[in-house]
């Protein structure tokens, strides 16, 4: 939308350059029966113009509309991107680090019965997995401005994806297709 302007002022000249052409030639032709040349351009300059009256405020509306899109995926994307710093999202990455220190000295077998026999560890574990289906879901219907995201949160996400990969497994094939999903989505 950065040359929304001059596309509108070219499309202007344009159909002025057009109505001057076709009252030219209404001006040079011979006027029906009934009829003078002063109206015949007339009548060709105002037909000229009312078509004019319709195309820029199509041009202008749809321009309009395009740059609201881009402004609304911003702010679906700002705001995404807050939640992720949400209080109760936040306590719960707090425990998920604290896996990710211990990670390395937990097999896939401990890391899920680690999980299982600490309820409040389990319901950070599913906090965090639900933040990642509203992203899933927001980049799947172009809500958000994938790029933006991507260059804040993708490589964290993806991160945590990794390292709770073994629990997640448990949580059945759609979730683990749906975690792949959004690993290759933020590639």
């Amino acid at each position: 939308m950065k040359y929304k302007w001059h596309l509108f002022w070219t499309i202007t000249v344009f159909c002025g350059l057009g109505t001057i052409g076709l009252g030219w030639i209404a001006y040079t032709s011979a006027p029906p029966t009934n009829s003078t040349t002063f109206i015949e351009v007339t009548k060709t300059a105002f037909l000229c113009l009312g078509g004019l009256g319709v195309i820029l405020p199509l041009y202008i509306n749809a321009t309009n509309s395009i740059e609201g899109r881009i402004g609304e995926k911003i702010e679906n994307t700002f705001s995404l991107i807050e939640k992720w710093d949400d209080p109760h999202l936040f306590s719960a990455r707090k425990l998920t680090r604290e896996i990710r220190d211990a990670r390395s000295s937990l097999s896939d077998d401990g890391l899920i019965d680690k999980i299982k026999n600490d309820e409040e560890l389990r319901q950070s574990v599913i906090l965090v997995s639900n933040y990642f289906e509203q992203v899933r879901f927001s980049i799947v219907n172009e809500r958000i401005d994938v790029k933006q995201f991507k260059a804040t949160l993708g490589s964290v996400i993806k991160d945590i994806i990794k390292r709770f990969e073994p629990y997640f497994k448990t949580l059945g094939q759609e979730s683990i297709d749906d975690l792949k999903q959004l690993e290759k989505l933020l590639s």
